[in-house]
């Protein structure tokens, strides 16, 4: 985890050239740094991410905004590829914005600008790796004074605490759903990872024979073992977190025989069979440990509804679960569900209202879009994204000067959104020429 984002090194110096569609890729090493080029486009990395087990990422700084880039370095077969996620995209560029839910992960902490998609303060990666506060909570008082009382100790956690600390990042979900007025950064070890936001995930896996990477915490809950051990079994009953073992195959026959004594090896690992690696829907041409622990040819359970979602834990309060629900099915494209379940509600804050103004945008229902629009903008004034709505909503209701007024204002807080300038052109058509122009110039 500690490794989690590292600077660009040497390790990487194989030229590779390749293709998607119409454009042409390249990734190299210069000498000094990497350097990715689309067509005519070239970038150099600031960042990688991920330890290089599997592979590696990267990300750039345009400005106090950070991108990534479309090209991976995949460990197992030596080469530059698409990254995960950019196979479905129709034109390759390097306008992919970070986000701060995603460095919540990646990061041992970023610098995030309220209200923003991707601006980060004048270091936007203070820590860029994991470190020990993800699991611990803060440190300071246990650095100057160690005692057990001082400092989160995970495994003397309650189950949901406990279990908190690792699908803070090892339950990915379906959606993911922030309570009000919190933000991804107020997740602190000895929470319920509920206390900030919601994780929702498919009632059955979609697919039997796929598994998507941070899918951990949900194929475990799904394996026998899981259900017969309870709470018991939890990801530290196999995993260090501090260290690698010295000897792989006999650290896993040792956790799986503290069950199953009277079980001998077969001269494979358990996991070999048991937890194989399987191909990823989300991981870009990387295969992942199933953690389903499943019986070798076990029939698959096929699902009738892959569209149903459930929350991982039930929030206690009825409104606040209808509105978790309602944003998960919203961010998921199931916009009926979603207003079935957000339309009641008494107290609709501004995420609730953003919702339903898309609902309403995509039901040509453009009146009704600009007032729940207007009511998000309202509530969180400081929002690009929410004045680009805003503007995308007007347009629709037929009223151009305050749609490009709303647009003018998303590219006053956030200058690279590039779906602004986008809409601007859409707006003023004689001028589209002119606002593509003013967008690239953004860019160098």
């Amino acid at each position: 985890m500690g490794r989690s984002i590292t600077r660009p090194t040497a390790e990487l110096q194989l030229r590779q050239e390749g293709a998607h569609g119409s454009a042409r890729w390249v990734a190299a090493w210069t000498g000094k740094q990497i350097a990715h080029a689309v067509n005519d486009e070239v970038r150099t990395m600031d960042w990688a991410v991920g330890s290089g087990r599997a592979g590696k990422s990267f990300l750039f700084r345009l400005g106090d905004a950070l991108f990534q880039s479309p090209l991976s370095w995949y460990a197992n077969r030596r080469a530059w590829d698409l990254s995960p996620g950019f196979q479905r995209d129709r034109r390759l560029s390097f306008l992919r914005p970070v986000t701060a839910d995603c460095l919540s992960c990646h990061a041992g902490e970023s610098t995030p600008i309220a209200g923003t998609q991707n601006r980060y303060g004048e270091n936007p990666l203070p820590a860029p790796g994991i470190t020990c506060e993800r699991c611990h909570g803060d440190g300071r008082a246990h650095a100057q004074n160690p005692l057990r009382a001082n400092i989160v100790n995970p495994r003397r956690l309650a189950a949901v605490e406990r279990d908190s600390v690792c699908e803070q990042c090892h339950l990915g979900g379906t959606a993911r759903v922030l309570n009000p007025g919190k933000r991804w950064s107020d997740f602190r070890p000895g929470m319920a990872l509920e206390t900030v936001f919601s994780v929702y995930v498919p009632r059955l896996p979609a697919d039997p024979n796929r598994i998507k990477v941070v899918s951990h915490s949900e194929q475990l809950a799904l394996s026998r073992c899981k259900i017969a051990s309870g709470d018991r079994l939890w990801c530290a009953t196999c995993h260090d977190p501090h260290q690698e073992p010295e000897n792989a195959f006999a650290a896993q026959q040792a956790h799986c025989q503290s069950c199953h004594q009277n079980t001998k090896p077969h001269g494979e690992a358990c996991t070999t069979c048991h937890m194989p690696r399987t191909e990823s829907s989300d991981g870009g041409h990387t295969a992942f440990t199933d953690h389903r622990i499943r019986r070798p040819g076990a029939p698959k359970v096929l699902l009738e509804r892959p569209d149903e979602l459930r929350p991982w834990r039930p929030l206690p309060d009825a409104a606040q679960r209808a509105r978790g629900l309602g944003l998960a099915y919203a961010g998921a494209g199931r916009l009926e569900k979603a207003y079935e379940l957000l339309r009641s509600l008494q107290s609709p804050d501004a995420a609730v209202q953003d919702a339903l103004g898309l609902i309403y945008l995509r039901a040509n229902r453009p009146v009704a879009s600009v007032a729940a629009f207007v009511a998000a903008v309202q509530a969180d004034p400081q929002n690009s994204v929410r004045r680009l709505n805003l503007a995308a909503a007007y347009l629709g209701a037929g009223e151009p000067a305050k749609a490009r007024a709303e647009a003018l204002e998303a590219i006053a807080l956030e200058p690279l959104l590039e779906d602004a300038y986008a809409l601007l052109a859409e707006i003023e058509p004689r001028r589209a020429e002119f606002w593509r122009a003013e967008f690239n110039k953004r860019l160098r």
